[in-house]
């Protein structure tokens, strides 16, 4: 039975970010397409100015080390654009969506 996670990362500080992720957004955007069915929602972090300082999602998995397997090989990740990422197991109770299965 899947679960649901949410994956929360946030952005180096060293300056590169920005470059990282416009250089990477094209190949980040179509490697998530193949999980469009597994992430119920999800997009970037941003601050004040609207400047893009992380990310959240909420996907579906069978468990924690298949959410590290898809954050592994995401070309974000690969491109070293996170400072920290932390996956918790998630239980939706408020807004609950009808497809999943009673609590």
């Amino acid at each position: 039975m899947l679960k649901q996670f949410i994956v929360y990362r946030t952005d180096r500080t060293d300056g590169k970010a920005e470059e990282i992720r416009k250089a990477t957004r094209p190949l980040h955007a179509e490697y998530m397409k193949q999980f469009h069915d597994r992430v119920h929602f999800g997009g970037p972090m941003q601050n004040k100015d609207g400047v893009s300082i992380g990310g959240m999602m909420v996907i579906d998995a069978h468990d924690e080390a298949e959410v590290w397997e898809m954050i592994n090989n995401d070309p974000f990740e690969k491109a070293e654009l996170s400072s920290k990422i932390e996956v918790y197991q998630f239980r939706w109770q408020t807004k609950r969506p009808a497809t999943l299965p009673p609590l």
